[in-house]
């Protein structure tokens, strides 16, 4: 053994090397990456907002509750739990601003975007609201627009990027 190997980075490449080289499983249905995984709209916002955070917050796109929000306990010691985590597990936020050297959640972002006018829809954001208030997670609501002030996003963010909230967990 005189040369020996350290570390992933040759599992990797080997990974690597052999990704699109084999058929897929019969079983396995077509699968694609999703074109539409962030809209236009979301987009443009992110852009915006990474230009006004800057280094002080790391930005997050497409999250999933479930990964968020965590459901203490058992069925058994709460009714609801089930109900809730089927509402979250099926659900995401547009945006979650972290700490940049922790990855520690301070703030997430929902972009209003036409679709929120529709009942359905608006159940659904009182649901989220609902349970980013019962997480203790600031939960800020934008209307999605060609253009922003970026002032006004710098104002809205600020108060959860100070030293205050990122202790407050």
């Amino acid at each position: 053994m005189a040369e020996q190997r350290k570390g992933c980075l040759p599992t990797c490449l080997r990974f690597l090397a052999s990704f699109g080289s084999q058929e897929p499983e019969p079983s396995l249905p077509k699968m694609m990456v999703n074109k539409k995984f962030i809209t236009a709209s979301e987009k443009n916002f992110y852009l915006v907002l990474r230009h006004v955070l800057g280094e002080r917050g790391h930005i997050l796109a497409q999250v999933s509750l479930a990964q968020l929000i965590y459901l203490p306990g058992t069925n058994s010691t709460n009714l609801g739990r089930a109900t809730w985590w089927n509402k979250l597990s099926r659900r995401s936020v547009d945006f979650l601003i972290c700490d940049p050297d922790t990855l520690r959640p301070l703030v997430a972002i929902e972009l209003d975007e036409p679709s929120h006018a529709k009942p359905k829809r608006q159940q659904r954001d009182m649901e989220v609201e609902q349970a980013f208030r019962a997480a203790g997670l600031p939960l800020l609501r934008v209307l999605a627009g060609r253009s922003y002030n970026t002032r006004e996003i710098t104002d809205c963010i600020a108060p959860y990027m100070d030293g205050k909230a990122k202790n407050r967990h």
